[in-house]
């Protein structure tokens, strides 16, 4: 009796293990035929059988399958799977990993090489949106350069983009991760030294900021974006003379370019050089008159310069009548060559209150009273 009993079992096995064999055959005919509902209703029941979740075939079979179901444009079979791409990426990891022989070696990679694109269009389309989904485009270009390190490549462009992806989506942990991964492998993009000190400053790191784009200057000497970045990091941190020498480097490599001049327009205002920030804003409004910024700011330097004669006329003695008159004038002289460009600021942008204020006190002054009419009419509009 124990020998029937045993002869029963061994049959109901060979009979199961046939049946799941035989259903992962009816899939892969179904795949032939085009049927890919069928397909996948087929094949799922044989990766979790132990007669047929061991064999690469089964795997085989299942990541084509879902691989079609992903490329197919019968929206009825794209819509049997949202995650269609990515069980096909898992079913041919799998497979890597049971086919010793590499029976399916060939066609695997070749089918890999098909999935990491996808998912880079994947990226790129999540990336191009409005608004753009940086946190999807991130997970699609990582996959994708994941894929590819599964069959021993190297995508540095995924990479890269993922890591801008990560970037934008304020996920600094993994901008860093494949900012430096591309870095380390030499991908030629100037833009990783800037973006990693953009990092850096976002989390309070200036030093770090600073010693990356000194690292990235150093492998790209003529890279103006990243001479203008840590420029900009010595300007905001008062590193004054540091800042000018780059200044100067930046001019010499674009001297007509009013940005350059602006800034060190500013340097000087900030070292007290009033008569070299002159020079260098009139540059700046003379390479780009529509400059708002270098507009306003060389009106209120010639403000402050005339605050500065006034504050001295208001020290002198009450018997000094002609020199307090002539510190007068002068203040006064000062002012009417800040009109001008505080008013073309205005014109620029008509909002902004603190070029109207300006204004208003100059026109006061000066006892321009019909101007000073209109600047508090713009004024009241405002408020």
């Amino acid at each position: 009796m124990k020998k029937v009993t045993l002869l029963l079992t061994a049959i109901l096995f060979v009979t199961v293990a046939f049946g799941q064999k035989a259903l992962r055959t009816t899939a892969f005919n179904n795949l032939r035929k085009g049927e890919l509902d069928k397909a996948m209703q087929n094949i799922e029941p044989t990766i979790l059988d132990a007669s047929t979740m061991s064999d690469p075939k089964t795997w085989f079979y299942r990541g084509n399958i879902f691989l079609q179901i992903h490329m197919s444009e019968n929206p009825d079979y794209k819509a049997l799977d949202a995650n269609a791409l990515n069980k096909a990426y898992e079913s041919y990891q799998q497979l890597l990993k049971l086919d010793t022989k590499k029976e399916f070696y060939t066609e695997t990679i070749q089918n890999l090489f098909i999935i990491s694109e996808q998912f880079y269009n994947e990226g790129v389309k999540n990336f191009t949106l409005d608004p753009p989904n940086y946190a999807s485009a991130f997970a699609a270009f990582e996959t994708s350069a994941k894929v590819n390190e599964s069959y021993g490549n190297v995508d540095t462009l995924a990479m890269f983009n993922a890591a801008l992806s990560a970037e934008n989506a304020k996920d600094y942990s993994n901008a860093k991760l494949y900012y430096n991964k591309v870095k380390e492998l030499n991908y030629p993009q100037p833009l990783i030294y800037n973006s990693l000190a953009t990092i850096q400053l976002e989390e309070g790191d200036t030093t770090a900021a600073v010693a990356i784009l000194i690292e990235g200057r150093k492998k790209y000497p003529d890279n103006f974006n990243l001479l203008i970045a840590e420029t900009n990091i010595y300007l905001s941190s008062k590193q004054n003379d540091k800042a000018m020498a780059n200044l100067v480097e930046a001019i010499k490599t674009d001297p007509e370019n009013p940005t350059i001049h602006y800034a060190v327009g500013v340097n000087y205002a900030l070292m007290g050089d009033v008569a070299e920030a002159e020079k260098a804003y009139l540059k700046a409004v003379e390479l780009n008159a529509d400059y708002f910024e270098a507009n306003y700011n060389l009106g209120a330097l010639y403000v402050n310069e005339a605050a500065q004669v006034i504050d001295s006329a208001n020290k002198l003695p009450l018997s000094a009548v002609k020199e307090y008159d002539a510190l007068k004038v002068q203040a006064d002289d000062i002012l009417k060559k800040s009109i001008p460009f505080l008013e073309n600021a205005s014109r620029l942008d008509p909002k902004d209150k603190s070029t109207l204020l300006s204004l208003k006190e100059i026109y006061t002054r000066l006892q321009m009273y019909e101007k000073m009419k209109e600047v508090n009419d713009k004024i009241s509009a405002l408020e």
